[in-house]
């Protein structure tokens, strides 16, 4: 991403007695929409209570587990030496006194210092007070771990009122003089319990009904109710709903099986993306978690997810570049914030749930022409989606709320406007760049957000508890999910991490988080609320960014707890999601290393070298580890505005406004190039004396060379200048159409013509010539001005066969006077699949060149699928120029 990294990181007539007991199935982590306990900034109003000395927020304890149940502080009791049997409190008064009807469920995460072996029974003792009212739970916990109670409060009368709740601890048996202490965290009530008397197995999605099915603990008939929410919606026990369906169940065994059916359409609205909850049609109660659309069965496409020749990646500056470096994947911003107009000047109309939006031309048209050209090379193109801050009222809407100045915002789903705007992007990305034909490209990757868990700079949502920051992330992930999967049926989304672990970028917990917490909290709540396959994107940077020697790293270790996962220990990830409450269908979560990159120094050769054997060293690890599909690195070119850090494959031009420009080719170039070839080891074999090895199997688990070459690099053609050509086989004269032939690349416009302004002016066989326009404003000193490739393309809808006629040729014409040109270039890459053969040449401007290039020695001239034409200069000014191609074709 073109961003500043992360370093800058950082009743007491009548107590009622309410035990817990727990149902068959547990919820998600509860998201406490009534806050009265997170201690992250203090004691939060609590109190010392009886038998109590001290109380405070802290960051770590001495008794076990010894860290907060979720942030960075917990609440902790010290208490006077008393009988251990005796009870020692806190408590928070109210004032207004707390109505808690729409959220009846109290929960919380309570810990205590264990005795010994002989006295390991303990109690909390919830008390909520309604002036002279009073409800007690008292509930059995475990000492040294946290222990999470829940108190239901649906069928209380007060619930209304409360003006005091207390907490309080014991030991059941340890009747001795005990000053132990006491820890609780995450405090407050949310609208659902900690456990349902039943289950949703699936929501399925077919084109025309969504069916919910479960089962339900039950001794006696009863009318279950489906109720549909909107995914910002939170279920309410005091509303009435208009059930979408009723069904009557007879138990079997004291347990019943529903299946509960409505359409999936209301009016134009699609109902796939609401979250559906049933409820006994009595008491109202939850029968089970709301729970979300767990498939869909009827997508648009199906074809099969397409197969990459290796792991290499890039996050793509210049897409000329890109092909000649030979990547298999690549990683596109997509800025929601300049995606959508308010009107239909400009714009792409796109119809969701019976609303028009519009989408920017201008915008889309940059998509598509990255898109394309890459995925039409078969690279594997993943589109990460993020917010930008900036003004316009559909930025207004997309924004969340909250946001609070991070670079990149988080996504709004807290309301209607939001959701929608969300859904219409998702949707139009997905219905155009998974279309069966690729008129526009593929795209099958989608990262919803960057680096989640550092929040406050990288999806800013204001402060947040974690469990609060998860729920509305995974809200808009899971929109993202069924709004691609809507059009292809095996696209695959991602959640976005940093290389922080069980560590994070900084101290306030409300702004950021440990990834190990982010994707624990995440997977506890996908699973609760209908699993779907979520995958992860991962980041494993240097733990110093400008230190590219990460074989060196000292915070990272071979432990679950380490403090950061980067490519030194990579399987403490790939090993960690291998836990059975982490599969999906029996399998791993996939994972894709979605940006990372290696610092240069000074850009002195050596540290050149040294950026090198890092990028060497890290592909190695990623590439025999298993269980990482791609590994996209970060920057093309360096960028002026990332802090000092020079992490691209280029130097930049500092001669130029622009930040990125590219200069000259560093020394990563070549090995980035060929390290996925039979020419990986030479290329890497500098490497092992800078990392201080003589063997890679030495610092690289299962390191075979043999396994090294992924990709055949494209063979070397010879494209000669000719005195005549004379094609007779597959011809394009243009005379009558463009004949298939398309811009690719930094072209922008092409169009069959009878003359031009540059000499000769005249086509060089017939009435007609292709002309291709290279006046392109995307043509900028971003991707290197007249230097980068203008190309034209064909692709053939079934393979030629040219085994007879092997010569290719054509004459190709171009303008002069390129400012600060020295020579003129031109290159035909001819395809059969992966398998290229490319030929380079000069030219001379002002005058028909005439080319021939001999195939008869490639193996693969019996099945041509494509063909690309580019043309360059050797100057990195901004050219506004044309040239001009006729009469291709083969000659024998």
């Amino acid at each position: 991403m073109k961003r500043l990294k992360r370093w800058m990181i950082w009743m007491t007539c009548l107590a009622v007695l309410i035990p817990f007991i727990p149902g068959p199935k547990e919820a998600e982590a509860a998201v406490l929409q009534t806050d009265i306990g997170s201690f992250e900034a203090g004691t939060d109003g609590w109190q010392w209570g009886s038998n109590v000395t001290g109380l405070s927020n802290v960051t770590s304890s001495l008794n076990g587990p010894q860290t907060p149940y979720g942030g960075n502080r917990m609440g902790e009791l010290s208490t006077s030496s008393v009988a251990g049997t005796a009870w020692r409190s806190t408590y928070k008064n109210f004032s207004p006194a707390l109505n808690v009807s729409a959220t009846p469920y109290f929960h919380g995460a309570f810990n205590t210092y264990g005795i010994n072996p002989s006295h390991t029974q303990f109690e909390v003792r919830i008390t909520f007070t309604s002036g002279t009212q009073t409800l007690v739970s008292t509930q059995a916990i475990a000492g040294d771990s946290w222990n999470e109670l829940s108190v239901d409060l649906s069928g209380w009368a007060y619930r209304t009122n409360i003006t005091q709740i207390e907490v309080a601890y014991r030991s059941v048996t340890y009747t001795s003089a005990w000053n132990g202490k006491h820890q609780l965290d995450h405090i407050g009530f949310s609208a659902y319990p900690a456990a349902y008397p039943g289950s949703i197995s699936s929501v399925s999605a077919g084109s025309t009904q969504i069916t919910a099915a479960g089962t339900y603990s039950t001794a006696s008939s009863v009318q279950l109710d489906l109720i549909e929410l909107q995914t910002y919606e939170q279920y309410n026990i005091n509303t009435t709903y208009t059930p979408d369906a009723t069904q009557t169940v007879t138990p079997s065994g004291g347990v019943a099986s529903f299946s509960l059916a409505t359409a999936r359409y209301a009016s134009s609205r699609d109902k796939a993306y609401s979250k559906f909850v049933v409820i006994n049609h009595t008491t109202k109660k939850l029968v089970a978690s709301p729970t979300y659309v767990t498939q869909q069965t009827a997508s648009v496409n199906t074809f099969a997810f397409p197969t990459a020749s290796s792991i290499k990646g890039l996050q793509v500056q210049t897409v000329d570049d890109a092909q000649k470096l030979g990547i298999s994947h690549a990683a596109l911003n997509v800025s929601f914030n300049e995606l959508f107009l308010d009107n239909a000047t400009g714009a792409i109309p796109f119809v969701m749930d019976g609303t028009t939006y519009y989408f920017k031309q201008s915008y889309i048209n940059e998509l598509d022409h990255d898109i394309k050209t890459l995925s039409d090379d078969d690279v594997i193109v993943s589109l990460i989606l993020i917010m930008y801050n900036a003004a316009g009222t559909i930025n207004s809407k997309l924004l969340h709320p909250d946001y609070a100045g991070g670079t990149v915002a988080a996504i709004n789903t807290t309301n209607a406007d939001g959701v929608r705007y969300w859904k219409a992007g998702v949707e139009f990305l997905a219905s155009r760049y998974t279309r069966s034909d690729e008129l526009y490209g593929r795209a099958v990757n989608y990262i919803v957000g960057n680096e989640v868990n550092s929040q406050a700079y990288w999806y800013d949502m204001g402060n947040k508890q974690l469990q609060d920051f998860v729920e509305q992330y995974a809200r808009a992930y899971r929109i993202a999910e069924t709004g691609v999967k809507k059009y292809y049926s095996n696209a695959r989304t991602y959640i976005s991490l940093d290389h922080f672990w069980n560590g994070s970028v900084g101290s306030d917990a409300l702004r950021t988080y440990k990834g190990k917490g982010i994707m624990d909290e995440f997977n506890k709540r996908i699973t609760a609320e209908g699993n779907i396959p979520w995958n992860i994107a991962y980041h494993p940077y240097p733990e110093d960014l400008f230190d590219p020697t990460i074989w060196n790293d000292t915070s990272v270790t071979n432990s679950p707890n380490s403090v950061r996962i980067n490519f030194k220990n990579l399987q403490v990830l790939t090993d960690y999601i291998g836990a059975s409450n982490y599969l999906y269908g029996g399998n791993k979560r996939r994972i894709i290393l979605s940006e990372q990159g290696f610092h240069s120094l000074s850009n002195s050769l050596a540290d050149q070298k040294t950026q090198a054997a890092a990028y060497a060293y890290s592909y190695y690890k990623a590439k025999f580890l298993g269980g990482i599909d791609s590994f996209i690195l970060h920057r093309h070119v360096d960028h002026g505005g990332e802090g000092g850090l020079n992490l691209g494959l280029w130097t930049r031009d500092t001669t130029k406004s622009v930040l990125y420009a590219p200069k000259d080719q560093k020394y990563i170039y070549s090995v980035f190039q060929k390290i996925d070839t039979s020419d990986s080891q030479t290329v890497t074999d500098f490497a092992k004396a800078i990392i201080g090895i003589s063997d890679w199997a030495t610092v690289i688990p299962g390191y075979n060379a043999s396994l090294l070459a992924d990709r055949t690099p494209p063979v070397a053609g010879t494209l000669s200048s000719v005195g005549s050509i004379t094609p007779t086989a597959n011809v394009s004269t243009f005379e009558s159409s463009a004949d298939g032939w398309a811009i690719s690349e930094y072209s922008q416009s092409a169009a069959t013509v009878s003359g031009f302004a540059n000499s000769p002016g005249t086509p060089f066989s017939g009435t007609k010539a292709f002309e291709i326009n290279i006046n392109n404003a995307t043509t900028g000193d971003g991707e290197g001005g007249a230097r980068a490739e203008k190309g034209i393309t064909k692709v053939f809808a079934s393979p030629i066969n040219v085994t007879s006629a092997p010569k290719f040729q054509f004459a190709l014409d171009s303008y002069g006077a390129c400012p600060g040109a020295t020579q003129y270039n031109v290159t035909v890459r001819i395809y059969s699949g992966s398998n290229i053969i490319e030929g380079k040449a000069t030219m001379t401007p002002d005058t028909w060149n005439k080319y021939s290039m001999d195939l008869s020695g490639w193996a693969y001239k019996g099945s041509i699928d494509k063909i690309k034409i580019w043309f360059s200069a050797n100057s990195t000014s901004i050219w506004n120029a044309y040239y001009q191609v006729d009469q291709i074709g083969f000659s024998s």
